[in-house]
């Protein structure tokens, strides 16, 4: 795993282990102030029945939070832990509660306070279970990369010798952690140091390879040797347009556009280029948000959409759901699901009215189209329609906020620095969606789009899922 997403992972169970504190010593106050009910045959009667208020509980424990601290990096040592089994992270996490017991029993009596000892030994218990339960948790985010491809981080690593081969072999022993290798380039005149390396073709098979062939995220480049710099330096401008994150393990360092930065794959320093948001913690919150509000939101909208599809199926003959194979993350197909709003066989029937677009660009957009049903009009004109989007959200095939999801066959029509637009996950909504959508020409929405990944943030998303609500209700600028 490269350190930066190490870190990350590492200060997030840092933060988790601290956030259980609380609900650890609410939990164990619970369950003393109800023990006549909860423990039977009266042997809850052998507590002190004084019991002091739960504030008086949670001032000692604010008091002692330094300490707190302090005996969470003394046990875990989470410099180190996220590459631990999960075995021996759980064990970690018993020596805490351990530590725990010994520490919270020394200060209350050489202060001499006043507590519940079931309280104080029910706490820590508690506390460390949830803290075991982070691991469980942690282990399962990491690994939840390999659930499909759109959750992969796919790389091409430049260079066939042995030093690129060992950073291939590194790679491929984190794919646990959702790292693919796609393939080697390479250089030219090196050698191939193994012949089982999948070498994808030269230096100068490599724009094609991106632009046409292969899904890739990230490329490494390993090997200067037999690489002109010039070439190197031409090839990183490209990534730069295509949204491609680049790191380098070079002697020099080529001159380019995109942020520079230092990283560590097991100890190889690499300068990592990129011009896509990088806030890791940020993009873990991204991810978050948009499982649990698809879940929320899946839940809340299933009596509307059962009744949509009772309307669909009784107003036109067809299927409920239109499904159609639309490019997500650098290019990954995947099945977009929408309710459908167009007579059945609408796809053949586009020839016919295809000069009629009004809209400039590769897209086909119509203010009146013909094959719109009735119903399908007042569903698109409220985007009830892309309600089944939100399956899409949760398999992490899409965003609740990023750009629209292209056709394959109007990426082709892409320019270079439009292409760009596919380096982030495509979203349901988007600054394209609250700024009038079909009244906007093509250049602007694609400058909306690029706009929006150069000034990503979370609170960006927030601020766009608000303004939707007032868009939607509006139905402004659908067709």
């Amino acid at each position: 795993m490269f350190d930066r997403q190490y870190r990350v992972y590492s200060h997030l169970l840092l933060v988790a282990d601290l956030a259980v504190g609380v609900p650890a010593l609410f939990l164990a106050y619970f369950l003393r102030s109800h023990a006549d009910e909860l423990i039977p045959f009266g042997a809850a009667g052998l507590f002190n029945p004084e019991l002091l208020p739960f504030r008086q509980y949670l001032l000692y424990f604010l008091a002692l939070l330094p300490l707190w601290v302090l005996l969470l990096l003394i046990t875990q040592r989470y410099s180190e832990l996220v590459y631990l089994p999960l075995r021996q992270q759980l064990i970690r996490a018993s020596h805490f509660a351990l530590a725990g017991c010994v520490i919270t029993s020394f200060f209350t009596f050489s202060l001499k306070l006043v507590v519940s000892r079931p309280i104080l030994f029910g706490f820590v218990v508690i506390c460390s279970s949830f803290v075991a339960l982070n691991r469980v948790l942690i282990q399962w985010v990491l690994r939840s990369r390999n659930i499909n491809e759109h959750n992969q981080i796919k790389i091409v690593v430049v260079g066939t010798d042995s030093r690129s081969t060992r950073v291939g072999e590194v790679l491929e022993n984190s794919q646990k952690y959702g790292y693919y290798v796609v393939g080697h380039v390479s250089c030219g005149a090196e050698s191939v140091a193994d012949s089982s390396l999948n070498v994808l073709g030269s230096l100068r098979d490599l724009p094609r390879l991106l632009l046409d062939e292969v899904v890739v995220d990230e490329i490494i480049f390993v090997e200067e040797q037999g690489c002109r710099q010039e070439n190197i330096e031409e090839l990183m401008s490209l990534c730069e347009d295509l949204g491609i994150k680049t790191r380098l393990a070079l002697d020099g360092f080529p001159k380019a556009g995109a942020k520079p930065s230092l990283e560590f794959l097991e100890g190889l320093p690499l300068i990592t280029y990129s011009t896509v948001p990088d806030h890791s913690l940020s993009l873990v919150a991204k991810r978050l948000l948009d499982c649990s509000a698809a879940a929320c939101l899946l839940v809340l909208t299933t009596p509307i959409m059962l009744v949509v599809m009772l309307l669909i199926k009784f107003t036109s003959p067809g299927s409920i759901f239109y499904h159609q194979i639309r490019c997500g993350l650098y290019g990954r197909r995947f099945t977009l699901t929408k309710f459908r709003t167009m007579i059945e066989g609408a796809e053949d029937k586009l020839w016919e009215i295809k000069h009629l677009n009004e809209m400039d660009g590769p897209v086909f957009k119509m203010r009146n189209d013909p094959r719109v049903t009735p119903l399908g009009r007042i569903l698109r004109k409220f985007s009830i329609d892309e309600l089944p989007q939100l399956a899409n959200v949760l398999k992490g095939e899409m965003s609740l906020v990023g750009p629209r999801a292209p056709l394959p066959e109007e990426v082709k029509y892409y320019s270079l620095k439009q292409r760009r637009r596919l380096s982030v996950k495509p979203g349901i909504t988007c600054l394209w969606q609250v700024s009038g959508r079909n009244e906007i020409d093509f250049q602007r929405w694609m400058d909306l789009d690029l706009r929006y990944i150069d000034q990503w943030s979370l609170g960006l998303d927030l601020v766009i899922l608000l303004k939707t609500i007032p868009a939607v209700l509006k139905g402004r600028g659908a067709s």
